[in-house]
């Protein structure tokens, strides 16, 4: 709770002030110095929050920009692949799709298989 109450019987006007159970005296000058640095103190938090939000705006506007360019991007891509296998497709002029026509590869059985430890031979010295 904050009590002011002003008193003007000495050429010089104090102010008692109570602040939760503290008392201020405080002259007509230093009560101007007070309220000059509560507004000072409250114009800087309002700047501060004024440029907090002008960031966030230009954070959100540039994330929606790469955002758009980002599907603009893959857009492309899907319309280069469809042009791909328009190709592919067109590859003999003919019409048919050639990529049913492609045969297997017919697999050659090696002893050598890509696992850990099959791809050298064993020695007997080995643990």
């Amino acid at each position: 709770m904050i009590e002011i109450s002003i008193q003007d019987t000495t050429a010089t006007a104090t102010t008692p002030i109570t602040v939760l159970d503290w008392n201020f005296t405080l002259t007509s000058f230093e009560m101007f110095l007070l309220g000059a640095a509560t507004a000072a103190g409250v114009l800087i938090g309002l700047a501060m929050v004024s440029g907090g939000m002008r960031r966030s705006v230009a954070k959100r506007r540039r994330m929606r920009e790469e955002r758009l360019a980002e599907r603009d991007r893959v857009s492309r891509l899907e319309s280069e692949k469809r042009d791909l296998e328009q190709q592919l497709v067109d590859r003999d002029h003919n019409g048919v799709d050639d990529r049913d026509e492609t045969r297997p590869v017919d697999r050659v059985e090696d002893s050598d298989r890509l696992v850990a430890g099959g791809r050298h031979s064993r020695r007997d010295d080995a643990f």
